[in-house]
């Protein structure tokens, strides 16, 4: 995983994940431990597009912790703490989000390519889940189209430029010009972090 390459979102996303799986106690970062972590994103895209499609959000979310929450807890001599792994399946997951980005011609990884990714690849619990809120490919797809249009990710905020958000979120870029939002300090420290804990990769269980 190239943490260069991902967006904000997707890197906040990320290490909200890391995040769950810390509090959760769970062995390594699980792709239901990503799904979580966009559909809790504030002001996100995923929860957006959720909505779009005529489904709820919150209960998306909610029903994808529970999930998480009944994880396996790894504790005592089995884990070392502060140490997060990530699951082999959460490395292809981001691989199939990695293509799908080249097949749309964007130049960085967003959570949009992420949601695709789970849709497409998820095991069958995620899919279950999907299933049940009535969350399909096809329905992310026109609704993807209606909110980004022709446009590409060539940067990493490229939600400023989506249409849900205009609608339906705060408009960033007429906070900037009223001097509401806090200066942007640089991502290396973000990055570094997200690096180091990419880096790992979990150990098979017996």
């Amino acid at each position: 995983m190239n943490a260069n390459k991902m967006t904000q979102k997707t890197l906040e996303a990320m290490q909200s994940a890391q995040s769950l799986c810390s509090g959760y106690q769970n062995n390594a970062v699980e792709p239901i431990h990503l799904l979580t972590a966009m559909m809790q994103q504030q002001d996100g895209l995923i929860p957006q597009l959720i909505q779009r499609i005529g489904s709820n959000s919150d209960a998306l979310a909610k029903a994808a912790e529970r999930i998480v929450a009944g994880l396996p807890h790894v504790t005592g001599s089995g884990r070392q703490a502060g140490t997060v792994y990530i699951s082999n399946d959460t490395e292809l997951l981001y691989n199939a989000a990695e293509q799908i980005a080249a097949q749309m011609q964007d130049e960085y990884i967003s959570v949009e390519h992420l949601l695709l990714a789970l849709l497409r690849n998820g095991d069958r619990t995620i899919k279950n889940l999907f299933a049940t809120h009535q969350v399909t490919e096809q329905k992310v797809l026109t609704a993807l189209k209606e909110i980004r249009g022709n446009t590409r990710i060539t940067n990493e905020t490229p939600e400023a430029t989506y249409d849900v958000l205009k609608k339906y979120g705060q408009d960033l870029t007429e906070r900037a010009k009223k001097h509401q939002l806090d200066p942007v300090i640089g991502r290396d420290a973000e990055i570094r972090n997200v690096v180091r804990i990419l880096s790992r990769k979990t150990k098979n269980n017996p």
